[in-house]
């Protein structure tokens, strides 16, 4: 990496002895200020240090030096703030992006505007929304559709189920779940209404009971994975609920592995687990050749969703090409489909919905979201 100019040295000093280590990384000013007014207000939270500006100093450098090796700076102050909910930052799950809460919010602007707008359909749902998040990662999108579900304040509630492979970035998201209702922002029943699981969604492991045996709760049997979300989302005493969730929304590892080192920041190869980026080399026997490896997770997470009858099913996807192939796969297995532009105007979410579930608002202009076509 080239050396900072002593022009540019000079200017930044100018303003605050620490912004150059700040602009080692990034050579953007304006983000060096940035973090420096948000590593300043974290600081300023701890009591210990309110009465010393020398040890203030001191740590508020610690914290630069560290954000100069390329450490996020959600992993520095331990938190992403992701819309209105703060999601637990560490080593052990990805960061959550911009792109993805723009999905999570354009969704649930939606329900609110076409789906759950109309009092009579509300009040004939009969059962609680239920919403299937795969690849969860640290639960960010759980847990923003939760709080923003919440504040619809629905007849007969919600459940919400994210599922991952990793036992770190489960982790996160249970501490995350505790962390926003010890903070005020989740409501007790959270713990209630949402949930997190391990389970891998491309090798699911055959289920412990075997295809003969339901404990009472229909189609049983068919991996372990299946049988969380099943026991998570149906009542020991129901015999056939129907379509087991209402939406299944997934963010997966999307990124080819030339991409990977093409085109992702060094910070992100150093500090965030390629797992959660970048699919494994080895497909899943049911995975057909011709499916690129960036892609493998799409077809494997469709048949979960086919499986427990989902009415529509969301993706976020790479970019334009990768959700051209998504909506193509989707279209093949019998989905409507659409796709949604970030704010950079990317095709970056795929939607799909059964024709007969009407969910085809799901192309609607978005009233009040982040994001709009």
């Amino acid at each position: 990496m080239p050396r900072i100019s002593r022009r540019i040295t000079n200017h930044l000093l100018k303003k605050n002895q620490l912004l150059p280590l700040l602009y080692r990384d990034n050579r953007i000013s304006e983000l060096a200020e940035s973090d420096l007014r948000i590593l300043k207000s974290h600081i300023l939270q701890h009591a210990s240090l309110k009465n010393s500006p020398t040890r203030q100093f001191k740590y508020l450098k610690s914290l630069c030096e560290r954000r100069a090796r390329a450490e996020p700076l959600e992993h520095i102050i331990g938190t992403a703030q992701f819309y209105d909910v703060e999601i637990l930052s560490g080593r052990g799950a990805l960061i959550p992006r911009t792109e993805t809460e723009s999905m999570v919010m354009r969704l649930c602007d939606d329900l609110k505007n076409y789906h759950f707008v109309n009092k009579k359909r509300r009040r004939n749902l009969g059962n609680s929304f239920r919403v299937l998040d795969l690849c969860t990662g640290s639960g960010p999108i759980a847990l923003l559709m939760a709080k923003q579900l919440y504040e619809l304040d629905l007849p007969y509630g919600f459940r919400i189920l994210g599922v991952d492979v990793s036992e770190s970035a489960l982790k996160l998201a249970t501490r995350s779940l505790e962390y926003n209702i010890k903070k005020g922002i989740l409501p007790k029943e959270a713990r209630r209404d949402v949930g997190f699981r391990q389970g891998d969604v491309l090798n699911p492991e055959p289920s412990i009971y075997g295809d003969g045996e339901d404990r009472g709760l229909n189609h049983l049997g068919k991996s372990e994975v299946h049988d969380e979300i099943k026991s998570f989302f149906v009542n020991e005493c129901q015999v056939d609920y129907g379509p087991m969730v209402d939406i299944v929304i997934a963010n997966p590892p999307y990124i080819s592995a030339n991409g990977y080192w093409e085109d992702t920041e060094r910070s992100v190869r150093l500090y965030e687990p390629e797992i959660a980026l970048v699919p494994p080399e080895k497909r899943p026997d049911n995975i057909a050749d011709d499916v690129l490896r960036e892609d493998i997770f799409y077809p494997a997470i469709e048949e979960f969703a086919t499986y427990f009858k989902s009415k529509a099913i969301i993706f976020e996807t790479g970019g334009d090409k990768q959700s051209s192939r998504v909506k193509a796969m989707l279209e093949s297995r019998g989905w409507e489909t659409g796709t949604w532009k970030d704010y950079r105007g990317i095709h970056r979410n795929v939607v799909g919905w059964r024709k007969e579930t009407g969910w085809n608002w799901l192309l609607l202009p978005s009233k009040d979201g982040m994001s709009y076509d």
